[in-house]
């Protein structure tokens, strides 16, 4: 799968780029309106300081299984396809599988031997094109940190510990 993307990115096909943008700006659609829970379990707000790129996300889990996505998200393309993503794929999903997701996309990012999911996370390719342009990886890996920065203070919670401070700016 990645080779396929960037293959077709790097031959400059028009047909094949306008598929892939068209792709990239439904997700962003997706996105374009805030989509905040009512009554969320963890909320996190996160900032990439590199470009600016915000996330505020919400999040309601039963157990091991998230349940619902919120957020309000100002992001580059390639962050609000990230958000759009997970938004539609994550609940139902397992907490160690949305670990899984973020730690895939962080070495798809600085590897270019790592690969993506495939299947039901088979839109994850749509980042690839980031892997080249450092700037862009702080919005890219916003959504994928911020939902495992709530699983964790979710975690905190069911433990009955303190939730910590939001530390991200």
């Amino acid at each position: 799968m990645d080779q396929r993307i960037m293959g077709q990115l790097e031959s400059g096909d028009a047909e094949w780029l306008e598929i892939y943008t068209e792709r990239l700006s439904a997700h962003g659609r997706s996105v374009r309106n805030d989509a905040r829970l009512s009554d969320p379990q963890v909320t996190v707000k996160r900032r990439s300081p590199v470009c600016g790129s915000t996330i505020t996300l919400d999040l309601n889990r039963d157990g091991d299984i998230i349940t619902e996505i919120g957020f309000a998200v100002r992001a580059c393309a390639l962050g609000q396809a990230g958000t759009s993503i997970l938004a539609s794929v994550l609940p139902g999903r397992s907490v160690s599988e949305a670990i899984q997701i973020r730690d895939a996309v962080q070495s798809m990012l600085t590897s270019p031997e790592a690969s993506l999911p495939g299947g039901i996370w088979q839109d994850l390719e749509l980042l690839l094109p980031a892997r080249d342009l450092r700037s862009r990886h702080g919005s890219v890996m916003l959504p994928f940190d911020a939902v495992v920065e709530a699983i964790e203070r979710s975690d905190k919670a069911i433990e009955g510990r303190p939730d910590q401070p939001d530390q991200s700016g």
